[in-house]
């Protein structure tokens, strides 16, 4: 199971479990992982289970978030990553045996190569994993969406990213995941579940057929594979 520790000047102030809901991290003390310090904002960044993966995304900060030192909108955790807040770090530790090369075919080219910058692989590791991400956009299922309303209306969306998200953050959220044998929706976060046909998003991954009808808030699609 996954966990953060949250340290200061080497010692250890906290640390916590990550279950399905989403963590928030801020300033403000209603949130899960306070940590009372100005250059973090009231709400910083959050948390997000996907499957057996942890998202951090910034929740539009003033000074933004650092992860290994660099500025991020949107990660994907891997052991030993740090959160930069203020004098506070935080370190994420996952050392499921399930986490390596295989898991890497879930990431788009840009996760890839900055992992890859991160765990300074060099230019040797820069060209496999962008290898990788080639590779897995043409062995993984394809499929599109035909929005029928919402902003998008009238619209079609094609999936190309390896996780494409679904909704907004605060109201229904959810991501289509393509794998070798399809395309699959799973529930993030948010007051309400993205449904299909109808039907409102449990925590385990629901593969998609043609024709499906995923809501999610006041957006509506048609799922269409290849």
């Amino acid at each position: 199971m996954a966990k953060i520790v949250l340290s200061r000047d080497g010692k250890i102030v906290d640390q916590r479990f990550l279950g399905d809901a989403p963590l928030v991290i801020g300033r403000d003390g209603g949130c899960d992982l306070t940590v009372n310090v100005p250059e973090v904002s009231l709400q910083q960044a959050a948390i997000n289970t996907v499957v057996n993966d942890h998202i951090l995304e910034d929740m539009n900060s003033p000074n933004g978030t650092l992860v290994n030192g660099k500025p991020v909108r949107r990660h994907l955790l891997q052991n030993g990553d740090v959160v930069f807040l203020g004098d506070y770090r935080l370190k994420y530790l996952n050392s499921s045996a399930a986490r390596g090369m295989d898991r890497t075919l879930l990431l788009d080219a840009n996760q890839i190569e900055e992992i890859a910058e991160l765990t300074n692989c060099g230019s040797f590791g820069l060209g496999l994993a962008a290898a990788v991400a080639h590779a897995a956009r043409e062995r993984f299922a394809r499929g599109r969406l035909e929005c029928m309303a919402g902003s998008a209306a009238g619209r079609q969306i094609e999936i190309e990213r390896i996780i494409h998200p679904v909704g907004k953050r605060g109201d229904a959220f959810a991501v289509i995941n393509r794998r070798p044998s399809g395309c699959f929706v799973t529930h993030v976060s948010g007051a309400s579940r993205v449904r299909v046909n109808a039907q409102p998003l449990t925590d385990a991954a629901v593969p998609l057929t043609d024709g499906d009808v995923i809501e999610a808030g006041d957006e509506k699609y048609v799922f269409h594979p290849g």
